[in-house]
């Protein structure tokens, strides 16, 4: 409900407190008659008491009938009414009733004004502002029958959920802006523009506007404009009406208004909706219009990054201390709403075939250089790592074939058959020795790692499998294998052969033959080929992802200044780009405004100049002389600049 403020002088102290006249002192009574006297007083001031406790009372008693209807029960109740539901036995419906408070209903004026301005209103009918049936006053009491609608107002549901996404904001502020248009249009400012007075129905989709009880029309406000400026010289009172938070500069100051204060409501609206809170909040009432007359608003954040700055600027611009800055109608402002929500219900916009997308342009730029830069690393790591695992394993494999070779030169001398035996059972425990074969100078098998190949000639393996060879002294080498395709052993990639001499005091008594598993070996390797492509993977992911939201933020602050380059060539020069960057990009968003707010003040210094050499024409018809040949008439045009 609306609020009346009335502009004073301030005062020292801001709050008035009523001092009751000072009684004078009773005369001194004997102690008889001062318990009388006493008794009396207070019995006096019991009962003043009592009558009223019982008007306030009485003041807030529901009544049963008013007019024609019959109250139900109260739905709420605000600064300057109640509201009940009712029940309208002629026309058989249920609907509202707006009661005027009765110490607000016992001023005449007041009264009177709010009758005036509750017929106006019933004149509207339009699907977003609650219709009014019937207006009346019983017992000197003015009331309004309005329709019964079930559901919530925007300030209950803000309360709960604190703001709203901006699709949702946009289509209230569209609905209140289609309201606005179809009342102003009628002659009818609202003047009380807030969540409280805006119903959201049950369907979640409708808004309707309610308490048009302060409007006024246009003309009376002109009307009375005129007559306060004719008596400027007599002492007079502005009221302001209104609720503070949702107050425009001009009704703060308790100028005339007209239709432009409702869309600065609309745009404090907006502002709550999308940010939670009003722009301006004080708890003092001077500190609080101080703020609405002086100060910019705090910058809107907008969650949607689609139409950040578009929905800045029609913030921005409702918001505008000068009327003349602000939208100049419900019309204009209801077509931009219509644009931003069609834009935002819309996909996005199809950029032109020859036109790149940065984002992705930079994405899998940057993501082929790490690719290929982790692949070439990875490719050198693995292959060094390669050639030193084999080399150890084949030095592994060469040292256990010396070992062998030692332990059996003793046993081959004294042709003990059973030492070369328990030599072998003793190094078969190795897992990684797949087969031993110790050798005679005759090139026969004498001891095995299987008994079936004991007693078989030895057949050394070519040439074209030797892997390395190694020095054994200073005239023997040993020679590393691959496994011959043709070999009587488990057939495996990852093994290798190890040939090598067997000396005893210098003299070669044979040979030892040993297959030997690199699986350990290529099990690391494997091992680590996982790990480095783990690490590039995820590398390559962090990477892209990085570069994915470098690129779409400076995508997105690209697609800003390009939005705002195009509406400013469409003669928007309010547009503006707010950002709370502190780099590069920033100072482009503060030339891109600095360019905005010159071409503003050139338009605004254009518009003035046009203004004020408002020209008169003076039309001088003249005859020519007879003499001329043209006998027509002379037009002489004298132009006079004021």
């Amino acid at each position: 409900m609306s609020n009346e403020v009335n502009n004073r002088k301030p005062q020292k102290n801001s709050r008035i407190q009523s001092i009751k006249p000072t009684q004078p002192l009773a005369p001194r009574l004997n102690q008889n008659n001062k318990s009388n006297t006493f008794t009396k007083k207070q019995s006096e001031h019991l009962q003043v008491n009592a009558n009223r406790k019982k008007k306030q009372k009485n003041e807030f008693v529901k009544p049963r009938i008013l007019g024609r209807y019959r109250i139900l029960e109260e739905v709420g109740r605000g600064s300057t009414a109640f509201v009940y539901r009712a029940f309208d036995p002629q026309l058989d419906r249920f609907l509202a009733i707006k009661m005027l408070r009765p110490h607000l209903a016992q001023n005449k004026s007041f009264r009177e004004a709010f009758v005036r301005e509750s017929r106006l209103a019933a004149q509207l009918s339009h699907p977003n502002i609650v219709t009014i049936y019937d207006v009346g006053i019983t017992d000197e009491i003015p009331y309004i029958a309005m329709e019964m609608l079930e559901g919530v107002t925007l300030e209950k549901i803000l309360k709960s959920k604190h703001k709203l996404d901006l699709k949702t904001a946009l289509n209230i502020a569209g609905q209140m802006t289609l309201a606005l248009d179809y009342a102003h249009q009628q002659g009818l400012v609202h003047k009380d523009i807030k969540p409280a007075n805006i119903l959201i129905l049950r369907d979640k989709k409708t808004a309707k506007l309610t308490d048009f009880g302060i409007a006024q029309a246009i003309d009376n406000l002109n009307h009375e404009r005129d007559e306060a400026l004719n008596h400027q010289r007599k002492p007079r009172r502005n009221k302001v009406i209104g609720t503070p938070e949702y107050m425009s500069p001009e009704q703060v100051m308790g100028h005339a208004l007209d239709h432009r204060t409702d869309l600065y409501s609309i745009g404090v609206l907006l502002y709550r909706i999308l940010s939670g809170m009003p722009p301006f909040v004080a708890e003092e009432l001077s500190h609080l219009f101080k703020q609405i007359l002086k100060n910019k608003p705090p910058e809107l954040v907008v969650e949607d990054e689609r139409l950040k700055d578009e929905v800045k600027d029609l913030v921005r611009k409702l918001l505008q201390k000068n009327p003349d800055r602000r939208y100049q109608s419900a019309t204009l402002l209801l077509s931009d709403i219509r644009r931003l929500t069609f834009q935002l219900e819309s996909k996005k916009e199809k950029k032109s075939n020859n036109v790149r997308s940065l984002t992705m342009t930079w994405t899998l730029i940057m993501s082929s250089l790490v690719f290929v830069s982790m692949l070439i690393g990875s490719i050198v790591v693995y292959w060094m790592q390669y050639k030193a695992l084999t080399s150890s394993t084949y030095d592994h494999a060469s040292s256990i074939a010396r070992m062998i070779a030692f332990q059996s030169g003793d046993s081959i001398l004294l042709s003990d058959q059973l030492g070369l035996q328990v030599i072998i059972k003793d190094n078969a425990t190795n897992q990684q020795l797949k087969q031993i074969l110790i050798i005679d100078k005759s090139d026969k098998i004498i001891a095995s790692s299987r008994d079936e190949l004991v007693g078989q000639r030895f057949i050394k393996p070519n040439k074209k499998l030797i892997i390395k060879t190694y020095n054994v002294s200073n005239s023997a080498i040993g020679i590393v294998f691959d496994i011959p395709i043709d070999a009587d052993v488990e057939k495996s990639v990852n093994l290798f052969s190890v040939l090598q001499p067997i000396h005893f005091s210098g003299k070669e008594l044979g040979q030892i033959y040993v297959t030997y598993s690199a699986e350990p070996m290529f099990k690391s390797l494997r091992t680590t080929l996982i790990t480095m492509a783990l690490v590039m993977l995820v590398t390559l992911i962090v990477v892209a992802t990085a570069t994915l939201l470098l690129a779409r933020k400076t995508s997105r602050d690209f697609d800003r200044i390009n939005k705002g380059l195009k509406r400013l060539s469409n003669g928007q020069i309010d547009v503006r780009i707010m950002s709370e960057r502190n780099d590069e990009v920033s100072e482009v968003f503060e030339s891109f405004n600095q360019l905005g707010h010159y071409l503003e003040e050139f338009f605004e210094r254009d518009l003035k100049r046009e203004k004020s050499s408002t020209q008169q024409f003076e039309i001088i018809k003249v005859k020519a002389p007879s003499t001329s040949i043209d006998n027509d008439e002379t037009v002489e045009v004298s132009i006079d600049s004021e």
